[in-house]
């Protein structure tokens, strides 16, 4: 998982700021949702992924915790970096810039895309690719929902990147996989969900479901690089 951090991380330094009507991107990728989280947080997700058929993998829970830390004599200079424990299992991924955007959303895209190269036998550059493509084009409306006892004020980014992609055939029933995104700015570290969802072609339910949730915070685990 550590080498996910030079990839992703490049991802994150698009710059801007957050936008009273905010594009996709600018959700996504530009706003600097922890410049905002004070050093030494832990921000918790559960993740639960669900498979129909043994054929496209295991279905399993995972918890997620982003954990923000800085050095004592300079606060501002913010490093994120992801617990991510399944069962008896523990990865770590980062360290990560906290510049813009959260890792936590660029972590699970790109566990995405590989699952979907792995069960299509495609290039994970393209769909990769075409992702990000879709995600600067992806809707975006306002939205609410509960979080820790209140009704939160945020956007819904939603997107169906391989409903009209020339290559769709090849994907199969993959081809529909739809992404929905929370965000506000009234949550801790900006993110509150991303749920992915493969429906079966047929109808009558779903392939592949895939959901993340902010849970809560905490104090941050202690990590080498707020110690060097």
């Amino acid at each position: 998982m550590k080498s996910l951090a030079f990839g992703l991380g490049a991802l994150l330094l698009a710059g801007g700021a957050a936008f009273a009507d905010p594009t996709a991107t600018q959700l996504f990728f530009d706003t600097p949702y922890l410049s905002r989280v004070a050093p030494g947080t832990r921000i918790d997700y559960a993740f639960h992924h669900k498979t129909a058929e043994a054929k496209l993998g295991e279905s399993f829970d995972e918890t997620l915790a982003l954990n923000v830390t800085a050095e004592p004599s300079d606060p501002a200079r913010r490093v994120a970096e992801v617990d991510i424990k399944r069962g008896d299992r523990h990865a770590e991924a980062g360290p990560f810039p906290t510049l813009n955007g959260n890792p936590v959303s660029l972590i699970l895209l790109e566990r995405d895309v590989k699952e979907m190269a792995q069960l299509s036998k495609g290039s994970p550059f393209y769909l990769r690719n075409r992702v990000r493509d879709h995600i600067a084009a992806g809707k975006v409306e306002p939205a609410r929902f509960d979080f820790d006892g209140r009704a939160v004020e945020g956007w819904k980014l939603s997107m169906t990147p391989f409903a009209d992609d020339p290559n769709k055939d090849k994907l199969l029933e993959l081809a529909g996989r739809h992404y929905e995104f929370l965000f506000s700015d009234a949550v801790p570290g900006g993110l509150y969900s991303i749920s992915v969802v493969t429906p079966k072609a047929e109808g009558g339910g779903n392939l592949i479901e895939t959901s993340l949730t902010l849970t809560g915070t905490g104090p941050a685990a202690a990590t080498e690089g707020a110690s060097k």
